[in-house]
């Protein structure tokens, strides 16, 4: 079981529902005031959530799709579905989760596994033992033409 939950992204569904719907729903029933939502919770919280979001899918390499999930959840179910959040404020919202989450996706890629990787075509080939004449490599790099 819980191997089906990691390998269709439980977490992320979890943590998306509960930020995307569950928040917006429990300020409107302990009546929030309408500032301190947009302030803590529509920016802090999930401003917050988002910025970590992108960069856990960047680090884990989780599909790149999932980055559209709590602005999803949050401006279609929340704001244009069940009307708990107001439209203006769900609809930026929702574009500004997507541009913090494209932010730490694309941002800093120094502790990417990929970046120090060099390609090769055939695969790591008994790298410690050969001598230069083990690999030499014709001219036009083995391609044929």
């Amino acid at each position: 079981m819980k191997k089906a939950f990691n390998k269709f992204y439980g977490y992320q569904w979890l943590s998306a529902i509960l930020l995307g719907f569950l928040l917006p729903f429990f300020a409107q029933q302990i009546s929030f005031r309408e500032i301190h939502q947009i302030i803590w919770l529509y920016l802090v919280i999930n401003g917050s959530y988002t910025l970590y979001f992108g960069y856990a899918i960047r680090k884990h390499g989780y599909s790149p799709l999932l980055i559209l999930l709590l602005p999803v959840i949050f401006g279609g179910v929340s704001t244009f579905w069940l009307k708990l959040v107001h439209t203006q404020y769900g609809f930026y919202f929702s574009l500004l989760y997507i541009v913090l989450s494209l932010y730490t996706f694309f941002g800093d890629t120094r502790d990417d596994p990929d970046e120090s990787l060099i390609p090769i075509e055939s695969g790591f080939q008994d790298l410690a033992s050969g001598t230069e004449q083990d690999f030499s490599l014709p001219i036009d790099g083995g391609f044929k033409s």
